[in-house]
């Protein structure tokens, strides 16, 4: 058994001592202090009925559990295949990303990618309460105007950047630098978009390495300069990335310790850990041709189950589950349900389809030999260091594991190549006019108009003061800079599918990495940038050489050739539930109410229907909370 009884019905948010809040140390011992079996028993949740019958209870899932139940009448059950999570001390680690763990990272992997030498990609994705907030890399930033914008311009009223920024201020405690910490380590924003009182905690690491903070003087030198409103939908420039930690315990804030636990002690919230989602099941009667949803079926501990809904049941499991749940319940393209002997609900051929993901390399420098850099490379390398500095974090909050993951930078191909951005914008433009699916090129032309403004960025570099695994190995006495160069605007889409009525089984994930030789190029010419870095100053002179592709890639050819073997994503998938008109591929509609049914949404990153330029996880909470809204019928 995954969960037992109810044995705890409060919870305290985890705060340091105050003489440690004083003197601007941390500690993480309160936030280890979680009770066990704070979820339900399945005798809780089987047979019963609630309002609300979540999904998931990843980011959007736990989002919205806490919002819907802020109303005492309204019962809401909570469906999560993984577990609580909530005792899981590296979890509260925020640099530890815990890839590959299988009790917190579904473990997915693409099909072979025809376009990207066959390779078999790792698409980790978090599992348990907290979803991917509980596995990912903190790194806390929002899209521009234009692309939150570009999902009204879709055919969805109500979604735009106005309204996206009310919501993710709501979402968010956004915890401010004093004016020295922003002068001395770059920690700037703009204290106007960000919100103070919501339960996700936020703001800056305690420091930046000095090689970080001299790559982004280079950058500076090369037209690309500090951004200190960021977060305002206009996110061209650089700087030092915010974080979804809390300063006061220096521990990693996500959906389960920000939304969940402290509503542990409401009695109309219900949430079972160990329940993997089978499918939602489906009234044999019809309102006006829609189906009415009934329920959800799962399985626990081996034996199969059914929870009822009297409202709404609600999908948000994911970009890479959420189009499964809905397959394996009848709604989807008949061509995919029919061999499986699925009987259709829904004929909706948008599930699973227009899937985006972002596409990155990454290109690794050794620094001079000098003790004058600090890097996070020791603690990768030394596993008896790395001990002692996490014991040191967890004490103090000082250490490598305090340091930043270093800079970013949001820029328009012009900027790193004019030449390049010129022919971009013809290609897309010829690709456009020869695209014959009218969905797909109103999609590009959203696409082109982004590259052909000034404003809006195309390219994203990712400066890391450490060595990430490609062709060459390190050498472990020496130290690291890693720039990796990352396309958020792919023109490419993908699917995902089911191909076994078995809910154990993980659909087939095809993104079609580099189909379309437009998103090979944008990456090409973000790594040619990159590769001449340190010919400019201050980069110059903190690079002792080049690690990977290393001097043996030398033409267009070789870059290509790294690229398509070492191609990477930020693991950011969206658009596999879309919420687009239906005769365009849609799967929801504005409301978020999957087509074709009466009660049943889709909350998670697999509506947005156009990716974002971004990484993604301010998004998601900005989604929940609006949907949430959506939901009460407050919007």
């Amino acid at each position: 058994m995954l969960c037992g009884h109810l044995t705890s019905n409060t919870y305290k948010h985890p705060q340091a001592p105050p003489s440690a809040r004083k003197d601007k140390t941390v500690t993480m011992e309160a936030s280890l202090q979680v009770a066990l079996n704070l979820t339900a028993p399945v005798e809780a949740v089987a047979a019963q009925e609630f309002d609300y019958v979540i999904a998931g209870g990843g980011t959007a899932g736990l989002v919205l559990a806490a919002r819907l139940t802020e109303d005492p009448n309204v019962t809401v059950c909570v469906l999560e295949a993984g577990s609580d999570n909530l005792n899981e001390p590296e979890i509260l680690i925020p640099h530890r990303m815990n890839i590959g763990n299988p009790k917190i990272d579904w473990g997915f992997k693409t099909v072979p990618q025809l376009y990207a030498d066959n390779q078999v990609a790792p698409w980790s994705r978090g599992k348990g309460l907290g979803g991917s907030s509980a596995l990912n890399m903190c790194l806390y930033q929002r899209p521009s105007a234009f692309d939150i914008d570009a999902i009204g311009r879709l055919g969805n009223p109500g979604w735009n950047w106005d309204r996206f920024l009310e919501y993710a201020k709501k979402s968010e405690t956004f915890q401010l630098p004093t004016p020295e910490e922003a002068e001395k380590h770059h920690f700037y924003t703009n204290p106007e978009y960000h919100g103070t009182n919501g339960p996700l905690r936020a703001g800056f690491r305690s420091t930046s390495a000095e090689c970080s903070l001299l790559f982004q003087k280079t950058l500076n030198n090369l037209d690309i300069e500090v951004q200190k409103d960021h977060m305002g939908g206009k996110p061209c420039g650089t700087w030092v990335d915010p974080a979804t930690i809390d300063k006061e315990t220096g521990s990693r804030s996500y959906a389960a310790n920000a939304y969940y636990a402290p509503n542990i002690s409401r009695k109309n919230l219900t949430v079972l850990i160990g329940a993997l989602v089978h499918k939602v099941t489906f009234s044999s009667t019809r309102s006006n041709e829609d189906v009415q949803a009934t329920g959800v079926a799962f399985t626990y501990d081996g034996k199969n189950f059914e929870v009822k809904a009297r409202k709404e049941v609600i999908v948000s499991a994911g970009a890479l589950k959420s189009p499964q749940i809905l397959e394996l319940s009848g709604v989807g393209d008949p061509k995919v349900l029919k061999p499986l002997g699925i009987d259709v609900h829904v004929e909706l051929p948008g599930v699973g389809e227009n899937l985006q993901e972002h596409n990155a390399v990454v290109i690794t420098f050794e620094l001079t030999d000098s003790d004058r850099w600090v890097t996070r490379d020791a603690v990768q390398f030394n596993p008896e260091l790395a001990a002692e500095h996490l014991a040191l974090y967890r004490s103090t909050g000082e250490g490598l594991y305090s340091m930043s993951r270093g800079i970013i930078a949001f820029s328009p191909l012009k900027t790193l190549n004019p030449k390049a951005a010129e022919d971009m914008i013809a290609s897309i433009e010829a690709k456009i006019q020869e695209q014959k699916d009218p969905a797909l090129r109103e999609q590009w032309a959203l696409q082109l108009d982004a590259m052909k403004n000034d404003d809006v960025p195309d390219c994203e570099l990712l400066g890391s003061p450490n060595y990430v695994p490609a062709a060459h190995p390190p050498n472990i006495k020496k130290k690291y800079f890693t720039v990796c160069g990352i396309h958020n605007r792919t023109l490419s889409r993908g699917t995902i599918h089911i191909t076994s009525t078995n809910p154990v089984n993980h659909a087939d994930i095809d993104p079609h990495s580099l189909e379309q030789d437009e998103d090979m190029v944008m990456i090409l010419e973000i790594m040619k940038f990159i590769r001449k870095l340190p010919e400019t100053e201050p980069f110059k002179g903190m690079v002792a050489k080049e690690l990977n592709p290393g001097p043996e890639c030398v033409t267009d050819q070789d870059m290509r050739t790294y690229i398509k073997k070492y191609l990477r994503t930020s693991w950011h998938t969206a658009g596999t539930c879309s919420m687009l008109p239906r005769d365009k591929g849609g799967v929801v509609d504005s409301r978020l109410k999957v087509y074709g049914t009466t009660n049943v949404r889709v909350v998670d990153l697999s509506v947005i229907p156009l990716h974002i330029m971004a990484h993604t996880q301010a998004t998601v909470y900005a989604l929940a909370e609006q949907a949430a809204d959506i939901i009460k019928g407050v919007i």
